[in-house]
């Protein structure tokens, strides 16, 4: 009589558990997993320069796994058109059309306004008069304010927009805090320059929007007390998934309901995909590796921050604690793994762990890409595929240290001389 399918698939269960767990408490299989944390800790701490590895550091230093959910899986392609949000692009205005179009945009009577345009000095006398009155006149506007670049990639000088000290009008820093060729993936709701300062620090522009908008979910970025956010991209301006306004309709009347009760976001919106002036490289970039062109504009990078928090779409990052525990983990059952065939099969023990090594390796990354597209949750894999990787090769010397601690002082090792 056959055995039922429930059963086979049982038992081969059963023999591959065996596989993996049939040293797994021999003191070999506890120390070797310890030297492959003690060799990684050794190697991240050689102090070596090579320049051949240049060309590769710089073409995998932006590289994220999760992009893998934006660019394959399509994360973020069935967001509905956030009404909440509506982006009024300038153009190329002057101060004096900005002060018109600020105008034009309050007399619809959004909840806030908010003014992407970094202005530093003054300019004509009676353009920035006029400019300066409007804002003033303008009490739910927030203006655009900056870090300057410090030493050592860090910024450390906050300088104020211009008309912030001439209007009392309430700002905050459009600065993403990445090197200017990466992706833009974390945000910074606040912002210190003074590790000192005890106060939560500047806040970043869409932060400042925020609190006037939703005290509630500014509420929320307090409590949650994080210095760095994920940022979950929900939504890209030529799906539509923004309303996007231009000046000539603005000007000419449009429907109060798009603007009437909203966030009002006003500034540079680039029609030409070549003009990358205040474009910024995102996950959402369709070329996930080797990008070359920036892929969304500054001001839809703060919407889609804004989209994040009101909507309370957070990316829980799972603590470093826990992906060292899972690392540690992966290692002891992939250690016991490979000592069963290396000292069973050891012909074929190669073959066997490149396999699973490949295998692992597609495993975690899918499993960590479907975490993020699915529960946006950023489960970090990597340092568990490279103790997978480096596991083989730190058998061999701990084979070696083994065998001759077993000559030398009758250490009790699974390991012996020439067993193979």
């Amino acid at each position: 009589m056959k055995k039922p399918l429930h059963k086979h698939i049982g038992q081969g269960a059963k023999k591959v558990g065996r596989h993996f767990t049939k040293y797994l408490y021999e003191r070999d299989t506890i120390f070797a997993t310890i030297w492959v944390f003690i060799f990684i800790v050794g190697l991240s701490n050689i102090p070596l320069n090579l320049y051949v590895l240049n060309p590769l550091k710089m073409g995998l230093k932006d590289f994220d796994y999760t992009d893998l959910a934006y660019a394959e899986l399509k994360k973020g392609k069935n967001s509905t058109l956030d009404s909440n949000i509506v982006i009024i692009n300038i153009g190329v205005a002057n101060r004096q059309e900005l002060s018109f179009l600020i105008e034009k945009t309050a007399s619809y009577e959004p909840k806030v306004i908010g003014l992407d345009v970094w202005m530093a000095e003054p300019k004509e006398s009676d353009a920035d008069s006029l400019l300066k009155k409007t804002i003033s006149q303008t009490p739910n506007l927030i203006l655009a304010s900056r870090f300057l670049p410090g030493k050592g990639n860090k910024e450390s000088e906050f300088q104020s927009n211009y008309f912030t000290a001439q209007t009392g009008a309430k700002e905050g820093y459009v600065n993403f805090f990445e090197e200017e060729i990466a992706s833009v993936r974390i945000w910074n709701p606040f912002f210190k320059n003074d590790v000192h300062d005890k106060s939560a620090g500047k806040k970043s522009f869409a932060t400042a929007i925020i609190e006037q908008y939703s005290p509630k979910a500014y509420q929320k970025i307090l409590k949650r007390n994080k210095p760095k956010e994920v940022i979950n991209y929900s939504r890209r301006l030529e799906k539509m998934q923004y309303r996007l306004v231009e000046v000539k309709d603005l000007l000419a009347g449009i429907d109060s309901s798009y603007i009437k009760g909203k966030i009002a976001l006003l500034g540079y919106i680039s029609p030409n995909p070549y003009d990358v002036e205040d474009k910024k490289f995102t996950p959402m970039n369709p070329k996930f590796a080797g990008k070359s062109i920036p892929d969304m504009d500054g001001l839809v990078v703060h919407a889609n921050i804004i989209s994040m928090v009101l909507g309370n779409n957070y990316i829980k990052k799972v603590p470093s604690w826990v992906n060292l525990l899972i690392s540690i983990v992966v290692c002891w059952l992939f250690m016991s793994f490979f000592i069963r065939y290396y000292l069973e099969n050891h012909i074929w023990f190669h073959l066997v762990a490149k396999v699973i090594q490949v295998a692992a390796v597609l495993l975690f990354a899918y499993l960590g890409i479907y975490c993020f597209d699915e529960f946006n949750v950023k489960l970090d894999m990597k340092l568990s595929l490279i103790v997978i990787i480096m596991a083989v090769d730190v058998i061999y010397f701990y084979e070696a240290w083994a065998v001759w601690m077993h000559k030398k002082f009758n250490y009790h090792t699974i390991f012996k001389p020439h067993h193979h």
